[in-house]
């Protein structure tokens, strides 16, 4: 009688053990926010995650370790335990590896950034609403010049396949922990002469700067980039994506979640993205779900 009831003791509190999920970080900043709670954000990506880590509940605990992206999906693809990471794009190839969250944040698309000196240039690769025409067709025109991309990073299936029809003596690839932060500073310090950016994180490595640069959208892409937590195939795993996606039906049209996006954009964007949120989750999100 006495065995019963010592078994029946740790059944109970093993079904009320918190569940721990590893979280691997590129970003040296998200690493610092998310192991420091009070630690503000400084950006869309930051304060979206934070609200959703912060309405998870006592009963989820989370190990946030520093790594990079390839190391990530190389831990990923090895692990028996929840591994996850944060503000990644759900692309073909990845939805057939890993499991994706709903979306976390929201970001107006990618934009080309270049300096003025190349503006008089640009002219012969703009199509008639002022965009890229092609990325692949733009380095025809300037086979000289240098785009830097991130290693292993996902820009989203469109620009992806540009970047696959890019020259390769046009590309220069960083990866490294950092490398979303490496990417901007080369940019920055004028080793490039193109980047790939979302205007929100842009401003964000530029320091709010006003520097010598003309940006331009790319033809036929995606008008917003959506982010969302990823995380490897387990039953484990996919119990925590439960756990995310409910804090996030709840979270939706929120005045939090909406201002952890409009309070890193400027004021004459609030409006736009406020629209485009609603619009997004009554289409996808509730549809999806009845």
């Amino acid at each position: 009688m006495q065995q019963t009831i010592v078994m029946l003791f740790c059944i109970c509190v093993n079904a009320h053990a918190a569940q721990k999920v590893h979280i691997y970080l590129d970003d040296q900043l998200d690493f610092e926010l998310f192991n420091n709670a009070n630690s503000k954000p400084e950006n869309i990506a930051g304060a979206t995650n934070k609200l959703v880590f912060a309405n998870l509940g006592e009963n989820t605990q989370m190990i946030f370790s520093k790594a990079s992206f390839n190391r990530t999906i190389k831990i990923m693809e090895g692990a028996d335990f929840p591994a996850c990471t944060v503000n990644k794009i759900n692309t073909v190839d990845r939805k057939s590896k890993f499991l994706f969250s709903l979306p976390v944040n929201f970001y107006w698309s990618h934009k080309l950034y270049t300096y003025n000196n190349n503006k008089p240039d640009m002219q012969a690769v703009l199509n008639s609403r002022g965009e890229i025409s092609s990325l692949p067709e733009m380095f025809k025109e300037f086979q000289n010049k240098l785009i830097v991309i991130a290693d292993n990073f996902s820009y989203g299936d469109f620009l992806d396949t540009q970047l696959q029809k890019v020259d390769k003596h046009n590309l220069v690839i960083r990866g490294g922990s950092d490398h979303y932060e490496t990417v901007h500073r080369m940019f920055i310090l004028g080793r490039v002469d193109f980047l790939l950016s979302y205007p929100a994180e842009f401003h964000r490595y530029s320091n709010n700067q006003e520097l010598p640069v003309q940006s331009y959208h790319i033809a036929n892409a995606p008008k917003v980039v959506i982010g969302h937590i990823m995380c490897n195939k387990n039953a484990l795993s996919e119990k925590f994506i439960v756990k995310v996606n409910a804090v996030l039906m709840e979270l939706y049209l929120s005045q939090e979640f909406i201002e952890a996006h409009t309070d890193y954009l400027p004021a004459s964007e609030h409006s736009a993205l406020d629209d485009y949120i609603k619009g997004y989750y009554q289409n996808k999100v509730v549809k999806s779900s009845n």
